[in-house]
């Protein structure tokens, strides 16, 4: 099976140079169109699930580092490669945290890079040879079990496929395939469904809630990136949907 991979830095040279020498290496790599900031690198792991992230720290929007610690409840079969100029002791940490496959320094080295590369293919292979060798038939509910732990536990703002596949005892790739085929929706898909579902409710039957407090009942730490994530949902900001809504019933009262 191929297998994918995203470059996402800020200076075009360089995504263009380890396009050009992964593409010489390797056979079996899809390579998605690289990013040269972080909120486009996040939305490429959120859509196509690379196996594999070669990933700048000194990115713009978004650095690497937030990418990353993002992408951690989204996309946790993805393994991250950080290839950075810069040479510090807080960042290794912080990437040791994130459990970062590995950290390069700028200029790579190619043999480095490769053998890590390899290394995460390696990986990635004997993790489905072991899921097909030990995968036994499963209770045809499961799909159904997983969308109702997403739509009871929805409000816990560390829900993350790889929380719900050890609670569900299965590994989070298969999970990842059973709520696609129950739900036509990916896990990321159907929780942002479910809490912008429910945000939408509460702002409608509770205009006293702050956009704050329907933040947190509905499972956002960030005020900031729950107003972004439902203005991508609906097309409008909390305070202008509610706002939308309550003119339309104040004419429907008139009428």
């Amino acid at each position: 099976m191929m297998k994918k991979l995203l470059i996402c830095d800020d200076e075009q040279t360089i995504r263009k140079g380890l396009t050009s020498i992964i593409e010489k290496r390797y056979s079996n790599i899809t390579l998605i169109d690289p990013s040269a900031n972080g909120y486009d690198a996040f939305q490429k792991i959120l859509d196509h699930q690379p196996d594999v992230v070669l990933m700048d720290i000194n990115m713009p929007g978004m650095s690497g580092l937030e990418v990353i610690e993002k992408s951690m409840m989204h996309a946790p079969c993805t393994k991250f490669i950080i290839v950075s100029g810069y040479d510090e002791f807080q960042y290794a940490q912080k990437a040791i945290r994130l459990n970062v496959s590995d950290y390069l320094l700028k200029p790579v080295d190619r043999q480095k890079l490769f053998e890590t590369i390899d290394r995460l293919l390696r990986q990635a292979m004997q993790r489905e040879i072991e899921e097909a060798r030990t995968s036994e038939p499963l209770p045809l509910s499961l799909g159904q079990d997983a969308t109702s732990y997403i739509y009871r536990h929805y409000q816990d703002t560390n829900l993350s496929l790889s929380m719900l596949s050890a609670q569900l005892h299965v590994s989070c790739s298969y999970l990842s395939r059973v709520i696609k085929k129950e739900t036509e929706m990916s896990f990321s898909e159907l929780l942002t469904k479910v809490r912008m579902e429910t945000a939408i409710t509460l702002l409608i039957s509770h205009p006293q809630l702050s956009t704050l407090k329907v933040s947190e009942e509905t499972g956002y730490k960030n005020q900031h990136y729950f107003s972004k994530v439902f203005r991508q949902y609906t097309g409008l900001t909390p305070s202008e949907y509610r706002e939308k809504h309550l003119k339309q019933s104040s004419r429907r009262d008139e009428v």
